[in-house]
């Protein structure tokens, strides 16, 4: 298996990873899977919740202007939590966050917080899913692949419970323990801001979509608090599918299926790192494409993963041999995206032909 970090600092423990990073012969071997295809129930997540969440504050910022700050589960919070529960396959996970960035067939990269999903968050508290985000209301599926800390979702739940927009929204990762970690628990911060739960959220002036700021802050979870949080979603008539495993047809056989007259929205971000995680990726989101010619899918990227194998115009390419038409969202004003301003990052639109 391949295990390596891409060097970039994207999250709150951004220090150097201590691996070596994988030649891209490595990258290419098709991987073997250490995990199944699985869905959670949001019972069995919630009832594996502690007793509080530390949480710091993320600000995303629009081309517009507008500033949304997203409370986010704090990793330290994540390491307390599985020392607590004291088990050698936490020991495991706890290395994983500590040391690499990810390891092929193994874990995928779900603890860290990356540029590109600040990216599409970004795009996605102006636009939604084309070019106003109260276009989110002819959607009634959203689905994240690899969702991870779900900043992209997180956006579009927070807007979907303001102005009570039935939904669906899929959240899916590599590995349960993400799901279970710091998918779920954002979700639950992110309505508890909107709810007034967390009260107000201050933050300071930053240039970046992803920077972590404001001290650590706790939020209690009650019994009360989780059954408050399950009533609001039922109802809004929100629904909240969790799915772990890889890319594969029996995961895309898992992902509900959106009405005919409503379009679906597939949200990614950094997961075209190498070919075969590009072809995956790719194969899956032709799979959920093809249901509904209303749907697309946006994708956050960085334009070389240098190393490792995978590029935007890999992605144009897998797309177009797929029947399917990849597209750079240009001039779309995302904080960071400029030419010169370090790795070169990308936002790309996908529909089929």
């Amino acid at each position: 298996m391949a295990s390596f970090s891409f060097g970039f600092g994207d999250e709150e423990d951004s220090k150097p990873n201590n691996v070596n990073s994988s030649k891209p012969s490595d990258c290419e071997e098709e991987p073997i899977h250490n995990v199944g295809v699985k869905e959670h129930s949001l019972a069995e997540l919630l009832s594996n919740l502690p007793d509080h969440l530390s949480y710091t504050t993320t600000p995303i910022l629009s081309p517009t202007g507008k500033t949304l700050l997203l409370p986010k589960r704090a990793l330290f919070d994540v390491r307390a939590q599985l020392l607590q529960e004291n088990s050698a396959e936490n020991d495991a996970i706890i290395d994983q966050i500590d040391t690499t960035d990810l390891r092929t067939g193994v874990y995928e990269g779900g603890f860290k917080t990356w540029e590109s999903a600040g990216d599409l968050a970004s795009l996605l508290l102006d636009r939604g899913p084309r070019k106003d985000i109260d276009e989110l209301g002819r959607c009634d599926l959203t689905v994240e692949l690899g969702a991870g800390s779900a900043l992209p979702t997180l956006v579009l739940f927070r807007h979907a419970l303001a102005n009570a927009i039935p939904m669906t929204f899929v959240l899916t990762d590599y590995n349960a323990t993400v799901l279970r970690l710091i998918t779920l628990p954002n979700l639950l911060l992110t309505w508890a801001l909107q709810t007034g739960h967390l009260g107000s959220l201050t933050t300071t002036t930053t240039t970046t979509t992803t920077t972590t700021t404001g001290g650590d802050q706790d939020l209690d979870l009650t019994p009360s608090l989780l059954t408050a949080f399950s009533a609001s979603l039922t109802q809004n008539q929100i629904t909240l599918t969790f799915l772990s495993g890889p890319w594969s047809p029996p995961l895309s056989a898992l992902v509900p299926r959106g009405s005919p007259e409503m379009g679906t929205l597939i949200l990614s971000a950094e997961t075209i790192y190498s070919a075969t995680s590009t072809a995956s990726f790719v194969a899956i989101v032709h799979t959920l494409l093809a249901r509904n010619q209303m749907s697309k899918a946006m994708v956050g990227a960085k334009r070389m993963y240098f190393g490792v194998g995978g590029s935007v115009d890999g992605l144009k390419e897998a797309c177009r041999e797929k029947g399917m038409v990849a597209y750079e969202v240009e001039n779309c004003g995302v904080p960071g995206l400029e030419e010169g301003q370090g790795v070169g990052r990308a936002l790309v639109e996908i529909q089929m032909f």
